[in-house]
């Protein structure tokens, strides 16, 4: 193995990839499979935000008004709501 040489391959960079895709498949191609994704995500995301608004309003009248700890505790209610209507 003595004075073997090894070729490396560098990898092109990611403007070079997305370069390459917009030539060859075009600009929608960039946008494909994303109309799957926001119906999948879009009513989890909704559940989350009804979630933690609902906790914030109630938990403003028992700690300060937006403090951090209302923001932390509603955040972590809606999660656990939003995990167990699934």
């Amino acid at each position: 193995m003595a004075g073997a040489s090894v070729n490396r391959v560098v990898s092109p960079g990611p403007l070079h990839c997305l370069k390459v895709i917009l030539e060859k498949e075009g600009p929608r191609s960039l946008f494909r499979g994303l109309g799957p994704n926001l119906v999948g995500v879009a009513p989890s995301r909704a559940i989350y935000f009804a979630a933690y608004s609902n906790c914030k309003e109630k938990l403003n009248g028992v700690f300060d008004p937006d403090s951090t700890q209302v923001h932390m505790i509603s955040a972590a209610m809606a999660e656990d709501k939003k995990l167990n209507r699934k």
